[in-house]
């Protein structure tokens, strides 16, 4: 999402409440925002920067589940009945700008303004469709269209374009780890696509350029 997306809900009375009501926060790149375990007290929205989501896995093997960007909800699943503890490590990859409102008062905003909780419902519907996508895929799709995948996926949520196309910044690391491959394969594939004109390299992020962007 986009500073527009930001000025869209600024415009809605919902989310002026909600600014109004929740605390702003200033975080550094690689704090910790959301620790495992936990216990839960807050609902976040991210005006700007850049956040991930990690779990530990089993057998030591972490997992790197998504990325949020501004305009995104986290810290939501313990909203609900049942869940009383934190699933998963949230942590800043780039310096970023958070706002941090308490459970109850969010339930008390989205009853006098229920757009709010559709939005955050509507984030919640586009996370698992994704979620599930990949997972469906996963199994049947060689290694490069895995990373494709990824790729695609990644570049449907940033709305920017800049460069004659979309700027994804990931690590090859965590691209193997959401694409389910080794960094060193996932560096590989990059390469390819690079030489096939698919992609290209700006330091340490991939564009994707404009005629890629329609397929995504």
């Amino acid at each position: 999402m986009t500073v527009t997306v930001l000025q869209k809900m600024g415009a809605t009375p919902g989310f002026r409440a909600l600014f109004e009501t929740a605390q702003f926060l200033e975080l550094p790149k690689n704090r910790i925002v959301i620790q495992e375990g936990e216990t839960p007290g807050h609902l976040f929205l991210l005006l700007a920067g850049r956040l991930c989501v990690r779990h530990p896995g089993r057998h030591g093997h972490e997992l790197l589940l998504a990325y949020f960007y501004p305009g995104d909800f986290f810290g939501e699943m313990c909203l609900f009945p049942g869940l009383e503890t934190r699933s998963a490590l949230v942590t800043s990859v780039s310096a970023c700008t958070v706002l941090r409102i308490p459970y109850s008062d969010f339930v008390a905003l989205c009853h006098r303004h229920p757009e709010v909780w559709l939005e955050l419902a509507g984030q919640l519907a586009e996370r698992l469709r994704s979620t599930n996508h990949r997972l469906a895929e996963m199994p049947v799709l060689h290694a490069a269209d895995r990373v494709w995948s990824v790729i695609q996926d990644m570049s449907r949520r940033i709305l920017p374009m800049v460069h004659g196309g979309k700027i994804i910044h990931i690590t090859r690391k965590d691209l193997g780890r959401m694409a389910g491959c080794s960094r060193e394969l996932a560096g590989m594939i990059v390469a390819d696509f690079v030489r096939e004109g698919r992609l290209r390299i700006r330091g340490r992020a991939i564009i994707v350029p404009n005629r890629y962007l329609e397929a995504a």
